[in-house]
């Protein structure tokens, strides 16, 4: 499989920031008020940007991005503390039954996909895993890197964040099967697990793409940033998850490969708000869904949800 990397370019759709009058007058408007979005860290930095060039539209705004594990998040929405929360997994049982039972009302908006990257630190010479060898290396029984490279010794260290994250629990349904993760180093944020993969040669970790592709600027100047592995999917059963084409093939996370769902750990970034007044919470949410927002989705590594987007090959290698 080629390793070219293709270009996505948004489509010219636009969303009107319009809203209809209501019978009673929200606290904010679309484009004013304040508003605190408690986000999943592995969204936090671009969803902190989409805020920033919100408010730099719409100056009587005044939107603060919190970063949580995604069932914080919803936690948060759910008991009212507030209107809008970006999560990377959408509901889960516990919270529908409690939505059911309050009679919560909930809007939630697929904004984004998202990959996956597994990390290894920038010495490491393996690049390139399948999702069996994922498994072992997350469930303990592979625990040597000569397990994996003849030539490469060390023990795997694999580092993971909170419990409540969003991305250790669809790794955790998307490849442990459900099944619990094995010995590993806790590093309770992304941030602390992209930075000790950076600075440790034997570790691995899971961060999501815009941390991978912004993370950098949290490492000093005198650290490697990590890379990204190359992963296939070569488990029949979960061919649900991939393209059928490319079963068996590595691929990168890039935007690309993950907006085809060729990237094997491809998933989505939801917006969820209780704003049905139309004030701030739905204003932002309406720019993020926009063409605007859209694009700075697609400048920070994130594939576009709600806009088309088309494919650009950069040379004449198949993909």
């Amino acid at each position: 499989m080629s390793r070219a990397l293709a270009v996505l370019l948004l489509g010219l759709a636009v969303m009107s920031l319009s809203c209809n009058p209501r019978k009673n007058k929200p606290s904010s408007s679309p484009e004013s008020g304040n508003l605190t979005v408690y986000c999943a860290e592995s969204a936090s930095m671009v969803v902190t940007k989409l805020a920033s060039h919100f408010m730099a539209l719409y100056t009587k705004a005044q939107i603060k991005v919190v970063p949580v594990p995604s069932r914080v998040a919803m936690e948060e929405l759910l008991n009212g503390k507030t209107i809008l929360a970006v999560t990377s997994v959408p509901f889960g049982q516990d919270e529908l039954a409690a939505m059911k039972k309050y009679k919560i009302k909930v809007d939630s908006v697929r904004v984004a996909l998202d990959g996956v990257a597994v990390i290894v630190n920038s010495k490491n010479p393996v690049s390139r895993l399948n999702t069996n060898q994922l498994r072992g290396i997350f469930d303990g029984r592979i625990n040597s890197w000569h397990q994996i490279d003849n030539a490469y010794f060390g023990k795997i260290i694999p580092a993971l964040e909170d419990p409540n994250s969003g991305t250790l629990e669809y790794f955790k349904n998307r490849v442990l099967d459900g099944k619990n993760y094995g010995e590993a180093y806790p590093c309770t944020t992304m941030a602390k697990v992209y930075k000790f993969v950076a600075g440790n040669e034997e570790a691995i970790g899971l961060v999501s793409t815009d941390w991978f592709a912004n993370g950098k600027d949290s490492l000093s100047t005198t650290t490697e940033p990590p890379k990204a592995l190359e992963i296939a999917e070569v488990d029949s059963s979960a061919k649900i998850y991939v393209n059928p084409n490319t079963f068996g093939s590595y691929y990168y996370p890039y935007q690309a490969h993950i907006g085809r769902h060729y990237y094997p750990l491809t998933r989505a970034i939801y917006f969820m708000t209780r704003d049905f007044n139309f004030g701030l919470g739905a204003g932002f949410l309406t720019y993020v869904a926009s063409a605007q927002g859209q694009q700075v989705i697609l400048d920070n590594g994130l594939v576009p949800a709600t806009m088309p987007i088309r494919y650009v090959q950069l040379n004449n290698k198949p993909l």
